[in-house]
């Protein structure tokens, strides 16, 4: 799936190249590429997903490779920008219409849904020989990669970005108007729908090894479920709708087609990627390219990783104390998490072994932040960049999720039993972790549900004494790092307003909700109104 991807960039810059070179005269030359030309094989059929996968990644570094872990992280109360980036509008919730890196973003997301329309259609009304359970299965893929490109719009710009269906006709095509409300939610579930109905089981697809990392049948399901959950951010003034997220939830899991890795630490590393807990995740790839040339390969540790100064890391934006308090004493994913005391050490590119009070000696500043493991290299990679995969969704979200619609219904011991799993797993051994880390030949000592409850313990504030706020606290140590945190806080904070707190005492207002409109859009299309922030 990396090398198609890499397929996919070539064939959509040599379509767009033609496209736009192409002379004002009636003529047609058809040895000529185009959208119209090309897509008349299977195999060419085949290559019409690739660039809405790609569009996750980022053309013009405003996806996962770049720029949408800022926009994700940055607004929550469990990550803090630091002196190498002032001001981060994201963090602070100012982020201005003009801003370069919400714009990106925009046009990523944008070229995500152009490509899946693109891909509808031409599969649609193919006419060519093509067998019927690929031609389900790549229409499938498109009708789930739109619902994602649409999913994430509606998450960050809101829910009155335009409504666009189908691929550009004419001129006025360009000029679309915003969407009225509840359209773009309805849209998102009834793509997840559709691509869950004609999407194949994981196991299905992922006997041909070339296959994997394409979204499957447990992949579209578990995002409608999160689309239900989701819904008071897709469609504001709405209720979470939990039992229809139970029976998407419950298909996934009765499926037997995934399951908890035994070692945390395994999914966040390239050598594990795809792996038994991964529902889907965004396909990166190191190629030959410096530095992001590849436009497939992910900044991230570089930015967001390690220490400043740490092998010429960035440090831009960086877990903060409260995250850090969070854990629980005994729970061994805070040193799998984060780059803190007592725990993992980093080699540099030069070979030089670095740890944590070599880190603090090098900061003048922040000494109360840290950094982000997950997804960071123990070993430095030499042109800075790196290929591993972002999981976007998990089977313990899965669980976590699942539990949290349970107790929703009053299921308590249905809820304790998922919130259980994923807590024993933490517990685990890992004997691939560095030697001088505790838990490499020790298990961790969290207590279960019942025994959490016991203790009566207040964690940053919240008392950990009903179902409802241990979910909160798994989800927030669990997920630490994977763009979950703001959302979660947002949605909850729908029904009780509580759960806003934590973002009212950074800044927060209902107005800073989403990013704005990118002005030049607005400039552009003046059939299209910004939101709130563009007021």
């Amino acid at each position: 799936m990396k090398k198609l991807i890499k397929t996919g960039n070539i064939l959509l810059l040599t379509l767009a190249l033609s496209a736009g070179c192409k002379p004002d005269l009636d003529l047609l030359n058809p040895q000529e590429l185009s959208t119209d030309t090309y897509y008349l094989t299977a195999d060419q059929l085949e290559t019409t997903v690739i660039p809405a996968y790609q569009a996750l990644i980022g053309r013009v570094q405003g996806g996962y490779a770049r720029s949408l872990y800022y926009e994700l992280l940055a607004p929550g109360d469990d990550f803090n920008h630091t002196f190498k980036w002032e001001p981060m509008y994201q963090d602070t919730y100012n982020t201005p219409a003009s801003d370069g890196m919400a714009s990106g973003t925009w046009k990523d997301l944008w070229n995500g849904v152009s490509a899946s329309n693109l891909a509808i259609d031409k599969i649609t009304n193919f006419t060519g020989q093509i067998d019927e359970q690929r031609r389900n299965r790549l229409l499938g893929e498109a009708y789930f990669l739109r619902a994602m490109h649409y999913m994430h719009l509606a998450c960050l710009f809101g829910e009155t970005v335009p409504l666009v269906e189908k691929p550009v006709s004419s001129d006025a095509d360009y000029y679309p108007t915003n969407s009225e409300k509840g359209q773009v939610y309805a849209l998102i579930v009834s793509d997840f729908q559709k691509a869950a109905e004609l999407l194949p089981l994981r196991s299905v697809l992922y006997a041909n090894a070339a296959q994997k990392g394409r979204a499957t049948k447990g992949a579209a399901q578990a995002y409608l479920a999160k689309a239900y959950l989701y819904r008071p951010i897709l469609e504001s003034g709405q209720k979470a709708e939990f039992a229809k997220a139970e029976a998407e939830l419950k298909k996934v899991i009765e499926s037997n087609e995934y399951r908890l890795v035994d070692y945390f630490k395994d999914n966040f590393a390239e050598s594990t990627e795809n792996n038994a807990e991964s529902v889907f995740e965004i396909q990166m790839h190191n190629g030959p390219g410096w530095l992001g040339d590849d436009i497939s390969s992910s900044w991230r540790w570089q930015e967001i990783g390690m220490f400043d100064g740490t092998g010429g890391s960035w440090w831009n934006l960086a877990p903060n104390k409260k995250t850090h308090n969070e854990f629980e004493p005994g729970d061994p994913r805070k040193y799998m998490t984060l780059w803190c005391e007592n725990g993992a050490k980093h080699t540099q590119v030069d070979g030089k072994v670095t740890s944590y009070p070599d880190w603090m000696n090098n900061l003048a500043t922040n000494k109360d932040l840290y950094g982000t493991r997950k997804y960071c290299p123990d070993v430095q990679v030499a042109d800075f960049d790196n290929g591993i995969n972002d999981r976007l969704l998990r089977y313990a979200d899965v669980y976590l999720m699942y539990a949290e619609c349970l107790n929703e219904k009053g299921d308590l011991a249905g809820a304790k039993f998922y919130i259980n799993e994923v807590r024993k797993r933490a517990n685990n051994i890992v004997p691939s972790e560095q030697p001088h880390l505790w838990y490499q030949h020790s298990p961790g000592t969290i207590p279960d549900v019942d025994g959490l409850l016991a203790k009566d313990t207040t964690i940053n504030g919240v008392r950990l004494n009903n179902i409802k706020n241990v979910i909160a606290h798994e989800r927030y140590v669990e997920f630490t790092g994977e763009y979950l945190r703001y959302f979660d806080l947002l949605r909850w904070g729908s029904a009780d307003p509580k759960w806003l707190d934590p973002l009212k005492q950074l800044g927060w207002t209902e107005r800073a909700t989403y990013y704005p409109f990118p002005q030049a859009e607005l400039d552009n299309n003046k059939n299209l109104r910004g939101n709130a922030m563009n007021n």
